[in-house]
């Protein structure tokens, strides 16, 4: 066999891996590939070496494939020249159309741009080597004869003279089986019109080449995509005809196809999508990229993905992804990025190798969802699931069957219904815990009839036995097509307890007033009578006495009766406006020289006899304590009212005290003034405190009035 003389290839530009990708396709210990970065290394480089081929990336640092091709094209118009077209670098196409000598590459479609190159190389060196010298004629016959592409000669009227042995593999015949033939025999009728187009546009451009993709269907019947270049060689006396390779592009169509889709699918995904090299260059991005980061692809592309580095996490974070990806893995995990103007965001990225047809990683494609507002909303859920579970009362869903069975539950219902864990909740049914069945029934009832129920009180029973009161607030609620009952149990025994104490001591102090009533009082009525008979019949000194302590009797009864009636909690009331209630009350009080002062208009809803009295009491408490011609004021505070004097005031120590049973600095009080106050404050649920007076008296503020407007 007739040994290959070597030819060389010049490629400009950047790509490391062109040079060896173009000998492993090629096959031949002959070639030689030098390279060169720049358009002004590369024109020296050819000025001083001769080259068989020169294949030019479409941009340059210093310029692009049209400079370097218009100097080549000046010095060796017919040297092969072979451009490298990337996304976004088509427009040099425009001046290559009419360029015989070159030819082009779609690199970021092509699924396999660098075969595709060295068959572009391959084809240029024949097609330009003359028949003269007797190596290239070798060389030639050899390139031929070894193509893995069927190659046809074919004369002015389409019939074919000569066909290589590839013709077998690509229509499953023996080449001479089409020698004689029509060169559109195995073409589909939907391109045999374009392919009789193409064939007259070479004949009337001699030295040419033109190239389609149509479809054949071979002797299998399998229908075939291939590449067909036709080059005008009529010229030629040894070849006489038009050169045809026909090259199988079906697997290659596939691929596009693929590619198409994959691409469609890339630039149409709600993901954020960046491919990078292997040093974490940017080389891609896709538009759901630029709207989550707020960076266009030209800012994106070139840079490496630190553009969104956030700060938060920490070098060894990404030392980590990178060792995983570096050594083929996938990397998987959730990064906090921030957005081009500043604004962090949260990510679930997904970071993978790309391999290329060795096996070698030379990119990396990351994928990033934007779950920035899943995880606010899981830190919400988790702080709500979190104030559930540790609220007082106990939280429950149960299913909506009658017996019904919980299904969820918190630590206080645990607690509550003395249970070890949830689980020894969890599954139970709910009936076992009702005391009466009737009462489970009834709260059904209204759940049903309602939808919601609020405060249900019924008796439960704990796993221990014991019986609780409990009060059931629940709500009919729908998920995923199932109807459960939610609510909240309030354990509310001790309250209940509490209730009963003060029925039964309200019950007693109704007995303790009715047996001071008849008991006491129609005595002490007695008394005073024959106290009056006495006096007209004697004017003893001791008299005097005697109706002074009767009178002290009388008032003691009054007050003990006023702590039975008015310890009770206010029930019925009515809108009272405080003002004039104030000057009525202040008619029924000794006076003497003291002065009233009224200074609000403020209308509350009151139990109206024992507001009376409050007024009343505190009204002689100040008088009492403050002289009879002390100034007493009533105002407004923003959620109650206050009643001050300008009196000696109560020290801080005693303030307290004051409200205690017997309590008095008065030899002539009783001490139930201020008591008979406070329960009034009590009874209607407000509160009561002491305090200085504006001009240094004292204050009795009452907070927690409900405030009702005036009509």
């Amino acid at each position: 066999m007739a040994e290959h003389p070597s030819f060389s290839v010049l490629y400009v530009g950047s790509d490391d891996r062109l040079a060896p990708a173009l000998a492993r396709h090629i096959n031949s210990e002959s070639l030689d590939v030098a390279a060169e970065r720049t358009a002004d290394d590369a024109l020296d480089r050819l000025s001083a070496e001769p080259f068989e081929c020169v294949v030019c990336d479409a941009e340059l640092p210093d310029g692009d494939a049209l400079s370097v091709r218009q100097t080549t094209r000046e010095r060796a118009p017919t040297l092969p020249f072979v451009v490298l077209v990337g996304d976004g670098e088509t427009a040099v196409l425009a001046d290559l159309r009419d360029d015989s000598a070159a030819e082009y590459v779609f690199v970021d479609t092509d699924p396999e741009p660098y075969a595709t190159a060295a068959k572009r190389v391959r084809e240029a060196v024949e097609g330009s080597h003359s028949r003269e010298p007797t190596d290239h004629d070798e060389f030639a016959s050899a390139l031929v004869g070894a193509a893995t592409e069927a190659i046809w000669v074919v004369d002015e009227s389409r019939t074919i003279t000569f066909a290589n042995a590839a013709t077998e593999r690509l229509f499953g015949c023996d080449p001479s089986a089409v020698v004689g033939d029509d060169a559109l025999r195995a073409v589909e009728p939907v391109d045999s019109e374009s392919v009789r187009d193409m064939f007259e546009t070479v004949l009337a451009n001699p030295g040419r080449t033109v190239t389609s993709e149509i479809r054949v269907r071979p002797e299998d019947g399998d229908r075939r995509w291939v590449e067909c270049r036709c080059r005008n060689q009529l010229q030629d006396p040894a070849i006489d005809g038009v050169i045809v390779t026909l090259t199988d592009v079906t697997d290659r169509k596939r691929k596009e196809r693929q590619l198409r889709r994959f691409r469609r699918a890339v630039e149409q995904a709600g993901h954020a999508i960046y491919i990078t090299d292997t040093d974490g260059t940017i080389e891609y991005v896709n538009p759901a990229f630029e709207e989550s980061t707020g960076y266009s692809r030209a800012e994106a592309v070139g840079e490496n993905p630190n553009i969104l580095n956030s700060g938060e996490h920490r070098p060894e974070f990404y030392a980590g992804l990178w060792n995983t990806i570096l050594t083929g893995n996938v990397w998987k995990g959730e990064v906090i990025n921030e957005r081009r103007d500043g604004q962090r965001y949260v990510v679930e990225q997904t970071i993978a190798p790309i391999e290329d047809e060795t096996g070698t990683v030379d990119r990396f494609v990351a994928i990033n969802t934007d779950v920035t507002q899943r995880k606010a909303y899981e830190r919400r859920l988790q702080r709500y699931e979190n104030i559930i579970e540790n609220l007082p009362v106990g939280v429950y869903r149960t299913t909506h069957e009658a017996g019904g069975e919980f299904v969820e539950v918190n630590s206080s219902l645990v607690s509550i219904y003395d249970a070890y864990s949830k689980s020894e909740l969890l599954d139970r049914s709910v009936d076992t815990f009702y005391a009466d069945a009737d009462d489970r029934a009834e709260f059904r009832a209204q759940l049903e009839e309602h939808g919601r129920i609020t405060e249900f009180e019924v008796e439960h029973r704990t796993l221990s036995g014991e019986r609780i009161d409990v009060t059931l607030t629940a709500i009919l609620t729908e998920e995923d097509g199932e109807t459960y009952i939610d609510g909240i149990l309030q354990d509310v025994t001790n309250r209940r307890q509490r209730e009963r104490e003060l029925e039964r001591k309200n019950e007693q102090l109704e007995q303790f007033a009715s047996i001071v009533t008849h008991d006491l009082r129609n005595p002490l009525n007695a008394a005073q009578s024959r106290l009056e008979l006495e006096r007209q019949a004697s004017d003893s000194e001791h008299l005097a006495v005697l109706e002074d302590q009767l009178v002290r009797m009388e008032e003691l009864v009054e007050d003990v009766l006023a702590i039975a009636r008015h310890g009770k909690q206010v029930e019925d009331r009515e809108p009272v406006d405080i003002a004039p209630l104030v000057e009525s009350c202040w008619q029924t009080v000794e006076t003497g020289d003291a002065e009233l002062v009224v200074d609000t208009d403020r209308t509350i809803s009151v139990d109206t006899s024992r507001i009376q009295q409050l007024f009343e009491n505190l009204f002689r408490n100040a008088i009492e304590h403050g002289g009879r011609d002390v100034t007493i004021r009533v105002g407004t505070l923003s959620d109650g009212f206050y009643v001050e004097d300008d009196g000696p005031g109560i020290p801080p120590e005693e303030r307290e005290a004051v409200f205690e049973h017997g309590y008095t600095t008065d030899d002539d009080g009783t001490g139930f003034g201020l008591n008979i106050v406070e329960e009034i404050v009590t009874a209607h649920g407000w509160e009561i405190r002491v305090t200085d007076g504006t001009d240094g008296g004292a204050r009795f503020e009452i907070t927690g009035v409900e405030r009702r407007e005036q009509a």
